[in-house]
């Protein structure tokens, strides 16, 4: 049993230097009215030893400083977590979390240094971005590149015959008509991306996104050696953006065509199911493996080379569809893929 206060002090310090060695962190124990007992820096001194100044940049002097950014009076009846931050000489930033614990002689009181965490956590910020914007711009590529292409054939097929015929010249400019409105629209979905709420609308049969994107896809010859077989329904309407809808099927359809290598069957089943509009685009192709399936909607993944796929279409395709409130997904078929489109049935 301890019987004087000299003897009692030294036990005190005893029991702070075993608390010291098991806390992986730098530690102040505070007494009743908030003033420091001992710091783990100046664990295992003897108590004759223990400064009288706090030498610059130690523990005890910056005490102050971490006590003063806590919640409340001494001796801090309630347990709190405080984050705090001070600077170095050489004007570094240290980022510290202060952990206070209620103890019978007053406090104890953790500093964790976070800094390092903070700055993988902005580092991750900076890279969600960096990736964020990278797909956005690969997004933007790709979806130009139909249209572009479409004006590249267009040029091409007026450039071949000087002078075109009046008929040409009708199909060629109304093909470029076509081809600069979806750039256009494109460009416009950009600039309401960065604005808040949603662009306008309208109710209208999903037959008709369907028909622009086969429209597209025969003034480019790629229909020229497809059994197609569409069956529409005119009950089949949906409240979206045509052009977005126009995009998500021309890229069905020309995922379609390019497994079958430009010749099969192409089908297209548009259906009402309840409160649903349902769209499935299937084909006679080599279908999809469970590997591939497990990856295909995944952004810059693709079966093909880079000089004719860049693995964003279907990645875009589930973007636009989960926007109008729908659903894409594969379905599993024992021949050729199929790719079911869901979107929400609007009122008639």
């Amino acid at each position: 049993m301890l019987t004087n206060p000299m003897r009692a002090h030294h036990a005190s310090l005893d029991v702070f230097n075993a608390i010291f060695k098991v806390i992986p962190w730098p530690a102040l124990m505070l007494g009743q009215d908030g003033a420091v007992i001992v710091t783990s820096e100046e664990a295992d001194a003897p108590a004759s030893q223990l400064p009288a100044a706090a030498p610059p940049s130690s523990l005890r002097e910056r005490a102050g400083h971490y006590v003063a950014a806590l919640r409340g009076e001494p001796p801090w009846l309630t347990p709190q977590e405080v984050d705090t931050t001070r600077s170095l000489p050489s004007g570094e930033v240290v980022h510290e979390r202060l952990v206070v614990r209620r103890t019978d002689w007053g406090a104890c009181l953790i500093i964790i240094d976070q800094t390092e965490l903070r700055q993988l956590q902005v580092a991750d910020v900076q890279t969600a971005r960096l990736a964020a914007l990278g797909f956005m711009v690969a997004g933007v590529c790709h979806e130009i590149s139909n249209p572009l292409t479409s004006l590249h054939s267009v040029v091409q097929i007026l450039r071949s015959e000087p002078p075109p015929g009046p008929e040409l010249l009708q199909k060629g400019l109304s093909n470029i008509a076509g081809s600069v409105r979806k750039i256009l629209d494109i460009s416009r979905r950009l600039v309401r991306f960065s604005r808040v709420g949603d662009e306008p609308r309208a109710r209208f049969p999903v037959d008709v996104a369907i028909e622009e994107a086969l429209q597209v896809m025969r003034q480019d010859g790629l229909l020229d050696r497809i059994d197609l077989q569409w069956r529409c329904d005119p009950a089949a309407l949906v409240v979206g953006n045509t052009g977005q809808l126009s995009e998500v099927f021309l890229n069905l359809l020309l995922n379609a065509v390019q497994a079958m290598d430009g010749s099969g069957r192409l089908g297209i089943d548009t259906a009402t199911a309840g409160g649903a509009v349902e769209v499935v685009v299937s084909d006679t192709g080599p279908g999809i493996s469970e590997a591939v399936r497990s990856r295909m909607f995944e952004p810059f993944f693709t079966t093909r080379s880079a000089a004719h796929g860049t693995g964003l279409g279907l990645a875009i395709s589930r973007e636009i569809v989960l926007e109008h409130g729908g659903s894409l997904n594969a379905d599993r078929t024992p021949r050729g893929a199929s790719f079911r489109v869901e979107l929400p049935r609007a009122r008639p």
